[in-house]
Order: structure tokens, then C-alpha cells, then sequence
């Protein structure tokens, strides 16, 4: 099964759009044995989350949909991915008072196969 790892967030002030976040992230999808042979199209889907004491709280689903294909000239090596999406900052304001902790969850699907890698979480006052 393949592995979802590295996954980076970044959240910045969108320069074009006031009251709008830009949120980066990368990571990378490291296939297994099988997906070498059968070189698959992953479908990624990701998710904004709120981190709170006891249950995450979801901000947001489904917000940046892409596929991933294997290629098969290197069908072993990691992919990188890098994407870039606006969201409207009030979005990322999970806490009532207080700094907001906000983090990314991209999940991959392949056939039955779902993997899920989670990014670090990034702390401010959204």
C-alpha cells in the first residue's frame, strides 16, 4: 500500500484577495511493490482541520481535489506534489478566543486502497 509523507503547510495573507488566505502545502506519495507493477492513478482530496484538547475540529473537506499518476518510468520513486489554494480567512478561526491551530489531512485513494498523511500544524490568530 502506498505511503502518504512530508507533508508541509503553510498559511500567508493573500496579496490579491483581502479577508482571503493562501494556503501552500507539499508532501509526498511513496507508491509500494504493487503500484510499481499496476501504476495507478491516485485521486487526493484534502482537508483543512482545527486542532482542539479532546476531537479535531473540521474546518473545511474536499478543498483542493487532483489526481496523482504514476509514471512509469520511475514507478518506485516518491512523488512530490506541491499546490497552492485560497480559502476566506474567517475559514481558519477555529478557536472561540485565542490562537487557532490549524493543520491539513491530504488523503489519497486508489481503487479500495485509502491512505492519509497529516501535516504540521500551524499556530495563529486567524
Amino acid at each position: 500500500m502506498a505511503k502518504i509523507e512530508s507533508v508541509k503547510l503553510r498559511i500567508a495573507p493573500s496579496a490579491d484577495l483581502e479577508g482571503y488566505s493562501v494556503i501552500s502545502y507539499s508532501y509526498e506519495l511513496h507508491p509500494d511493490g504493487a503500484d510499481a507493477v499496476e501504476l495507478p492513478e491516485f485521486t487526493v482530496a484534502v482537508g483543512l482541520w482545527g486542532q482542539d484538547v479532546l476531537d479535531d475540529d473540521v474546518l473545511d473537506t474536499d478543498l483542493d481535489q487532483h489526481t496523482v499518476r504514476l509514471s512509469g518510468a520511475t514507478p518506485r520513486a516518491p512523488v512530490g506534489v506541491e499546490r497552492v489554494f485560497e480559502v476566506e480567512t474567517k475559514l481558519l478561526n477555529e478557536d472561540l478566543t485565542g490562537n487557532d491551530e490549524v493543520f491539513l489531512l491530504v488523503e489519497a485513494r486508489s481503487g479500495n486502497d485509502r491512505v492519509s498523511g497529516r501535516s504540521n500544524t500551524v499556530v495563529g490568530d486567524f
